[in-house]
């Protein structure tokens, strides 16, 4: 059978005879891999490749290879994979799931956090693919799923992956059992009542106002306690699929604010924590409370804010940017290295934050840093400035026109090159990473298409859009796939002696 491990080197070809001759396949640090024999010169390995099948289905197999590191690299073979309980590499993907955010953590002791989901089957697909195997018998563990706010777009496909159980295709099921949610608290209301549009201080909740200032009065810790009627449609479908998780084995339920660092005691260990750094409460009437937000200024917007602008220009009452702008913020923290995730912060928001910061009361400053509301243009400079990222993921991708806002805009990108702490900063976009193969003119199309438009020019998915990060907390490996086995975008940064990330070399055996 062997030994499984974890490849101890940022990437390792994988080939199908000896001599580096056919490339199987490319995997890097921290995946697993099953070492049959090894040799000065080579290891045995056993590893899982997809192959495409003749219905075009693209299913995992096992095979076996050969890992024979260049002459020229000085690897030894005996160092190319540690055991599994030495581990000491945590894993980031952002997923490519179209206009939306999905990303999974998973710790070096295999603790899973997913945070957010998207809004359609793509990342339970995903999901699927990865967690390979379950059953209802023994279902996937999930250490929490946090949803960074309540826009369809970071959670209903999250229900998706309950729906996935009962797919008629078996490799397309993933049976999960989550053992925490976190959320902030606010549920979206139906926008008509008794055939009237219900009014924007009126779409989230109870609220209250206290010297001139909205707040919502009304945070809900428990979604299952929460009233259907006083839910709108996908907050209706993801309180019926948290149901069913918690009818299987209860499921602990958790509002987050700034400083509900404790909510992670599960997760942190040694040097890796997770920090709460939003959103920002306020106390009214000895209850927690947030702010209701404003509407930005008019674009274009081109030369955002200083550090020391003012607030005015946010104007009136608006349920998006307030449920935006109050997302949960968190930091996540490996030894000299750490992920700022944002969900769909905006510029108001992020002005808070960036505030505090300055101010010394947290700590914005990232490596990495999940960009918020998919690159749009309502952002903080002065919040991107804080961050300081080296490098930056935006979760972006084109659908239809219904769902178009030209993200990532030109501004936003611009903004993080500016913004960076280095002079080459590396920015990702996920549906940029994705590769798409040409197929050609097809007549195979579903009827209503086919109708519409007749035979068609098509491309299919080669190449999942992720954007892969591994650390051990002293290094920093970033890499993409691509359409080509041979070919991957893979960039190393490692800490000096003074404890700065600095480029490093990608090592490949």
């Amino acid at each position: 059978m062997g030994e499984t491990g974890i490849l101890n080197v940022d990437l390792a070809d994988v080939w199908g005879q000896k001599g580096r001759k056919k490339l199987i396949r490319t995997i890097a640090w921290g995946d697993e891999v099953t070492v049959l024999k090894g040799t000065a010169t080579h290891l045995e390995v056993g590893i899982t490749v997809f192959r495409e099948k003749p219905d075009g289905s693209i299913l995992p197999e096992s095979v076996t290879g050969y890992i024979e590191p260049n002459k020229s690299s000085r690897l030894k073979t005996a160092n190319l994979v540690r055991p599994l309980i030495e581990n000491q590499v945590l894993k980031v993907n952002f997923v490519d799931v179209q206009q939306g955010d999905g990303t999974v953590i998973e710790s070096p002791d295999g603790k899973i956090i997913l945070v957010d989901g998207g809004d359609n089957q793509m990342f339970a697909r995903y999901l699927a693919g990865r967690f390979r195997g379950t059953t209802a018998e023994s279902p996937k563990d999930i250490d929490c799923i946090i949803v960074t706010h309540g826009d369809a777009d970071h959670f209903a496909g999250l229900s998706e992956i309950l729906k996935s159980e009962t797919n008629q295709v078996k490799r397309k099921r993933l049976f999960m059992q989550p053992k925490r949610v976190y959320h902030n608290g606010i549920v979206k209301r139906p926008t008509t009542m008794n055939n009237k549009a219900v009014p924007e201080t009126k779409l989230l909740g109870p609220t209250k106002t206290v010297d001139g200032q909205l707040f919502l009065t009304r945070l809900e810790e428990n979604l299952l306690t929460v009233a259907d009627s006083e839910m709108n449609v996908p907050f209706r479908n993801w309180k019926k699929t948290l149901s069913t998780y918690n009818s299987r084995r209860e499921v602990g339920f958790r509002r987050l604010q700034i400083g509900d660092n404790q909510a992670f005691e599960f997760f942190n260990a040694g040097d890796l924590r997770i920090d709460v750094l939003g959103p920002m409460t306020a106390t009214v009437g000895g209850q927690p409370a947030l702010t209701f937000l404003g509407e930005p200024p008019n674009g274009p917007r081109i030369g955002h804010e200083s550090l020391n602008v003012s607030e005015d220009g946010f104007t009136g009452h608006s349920a998006s940017h307030t449920i935006n702008g109050h997302s949960i913020v968190l930091r996540l923290v490996y030894g000299g290295f750490s992920f700022l995730f944002s969900g769909d912060l905006n510029d108001e928001a992020s002005r808070f934050l960036a505030r505090e910061h300055n101010r010394g009361n947290l700590n914005l400053r990232s490596e990495v840093f999940k960009v918020p509301h998919h690159g749009s243009a309502d952002f903080s400079g002065a919040f991107i400035q804080a961050v300081s990222p080296i490098v930056s993921v935006v979760s972006s991708g084109d659908e239809s026109a219904r769902k178009e806002y030209i993200h990532p805009r030109a501004t936003l990108m611009g903004a993080l090159g500016k913004w960076s702490r280095v002079p080459e900063p590396l920015i990702f976009a996920t549906e940029l990473v994705a590769f798409f193969e040409t197929e050609g003119l097809s007549r195979l199309a579903e009827e209503k298409v086919a109708k519409k438009r007749g035979p068609f020019f098509g491309f299919s998915r080669t190449a999942y859009g992720l954007v892969k990060t591994r650390t051990d907390g002293k290094r920093l490996f970033v890499y993409t796939d691509s359409g080509n086995i041979q070919m991957k975008e893979a960039y190393a940064y490692a800490l000096d002696t003074s404890g700065v990330p600095q480029p490093a070399e990608v090592i490949r055996a």
